[in-house]
């Protein structure tokens, strides 16, 4: 038998000869460092993965996943029905695009009323449209539904049901 032949017998077979499971060392404080360092990256993007996969199932509905807890839905301000799933991205999409200038606008009208001046009447009890609710002609309605817990649930079907 060649050595070739004799390495690639060994490497086939294994070091200890019956092609048992590799040797085990203890890991060491650096190698668990790492990994304790990388569960929360990974937990995270869990966590954000998760999220968009059920935004983007609630927006198929006209709604977010805080508005279905709250009991809003975004309806089209023409038709008064539930937008889907493209107009909801659409929505989202301007929302992260203005949400920071939105801010920084509030931010400084905040400044300017605690200097002193006067607030609009009803600016905090009349309803109000986001800049991209304006940009994608859509609403944010309030449903009427009664609090309920998990024993309680109703699907949506059966609710449309009942006010019919």
């Amino acid at each position: 038998m060649s050595p070739k032949q004799t390495v690639q017998q060994q490497t086939l077979v294994g070091p200890h000869g019956w092609g048992g499971p590799p040797p085990r060392t203890a890991a060491g404080p650096d190698s668990r460092t790492k990994a304790l360092a990388l569960t929360v990256p990974l937990l995270a993007a869990t966590c954000v993965v998760g999220w968009l996969a059920w935004s983007v199932a609630e927006w198929s509905r006209g709604r977010t996943p805080a508005y279905r807890f709250t009991g809003h839905r975004v309806v089209s301000r023409a038709t008064g029905r539930p937008i889907g799933l493209g107009r909801s991205a659409l929505r989202e999409l301007c929302c992260l695009v203005l949400l920071i200038p939105t801010l920084i606008t509030c931010g400084l009208l905040a400044i300017v009323f605690v200097m002193g001046a006067s607030p609009p009447e009803g600016l905090l009890r009349d309803p109000r449209r986001a800049p991209w609710d304006v940009l994608t002609g859509t609403q944010v309605m309030c449903e009427d539904r009664r609090p309920r817990g998990l024993a309680e649930y109703v699907p949506e079907e059966d609710l449309s049901l009942r006010q019919n």
